[in-house]
């Protein structure tokens, strides 16, 4: 009798499997999330930067989701360096050009629905000049959009 019980119930947890594998994002619209998280934060950063240094998920950005990004300036996070200027204070340089950049990181996507979802990420230019929090992403239509961005740490 308990072969009878335990197979019903396997089968259902079979089923329940199937249906949640069905209902998560594929790695594309991860890819794509993180995209537009990127693109936001380069489109609303204020300050002179000449390339913009990527993270994903601590670690650099591969270049498939650089291509994603083209024509801007953009490198692996291993691109920039933090360099370290008199009394201690740190800025983040290119490691080619030398000049100015800043390194934007994404980091835990965590799925609200299968059209909203929330990252973790931020950015750091210089001792004085960080942030960290949480990027809110919408499917506008086809395609992820920003709605907010709710820093926890800034300086």
């Amino acid at each position: 009798m308990g072969s009878f019980v335990t197979l019903p119930l396997l089968l259902a947890l079979n089923v329940q499997s199937s249906e949640d594998a069905q209902n998560t994002p594929t790695v594309d619209e991860s890819a794509n999330v993180f995209e537009a998280v990127v693109r936001y934060q380069i489109k609303s950063w204020e300050l002179a930067a000449n390339s913009y240094c990527i993270s994903v998920e601590r670690k650099d950005a591969a270049p498939d989701f650089l291509r994603r990004l083209t024509p801007l300036a953009v490198k692996a996070a291993s691109g920039c360096r933090k360099q370290t200027t008199e009394k201690m204070l740190v800025s983040v340089v290119d490691k080619k050009t030398g000049k100015r950049s800043v390194i934007f990181d994404v980091e835990a996507l965590r799925w609200i629905t299968e059209n909203e979802a929330e990252v973790d990420g931020g950015y750091f230019c210089a001792s004085l000049c960080m942030s960290s929090g949480r990027y809110h992403v919408v499917r506008d239509g086809t395609r992820w959009r920003v709605t907010r961005y709710d820093a926890k740490l800034q300086s």
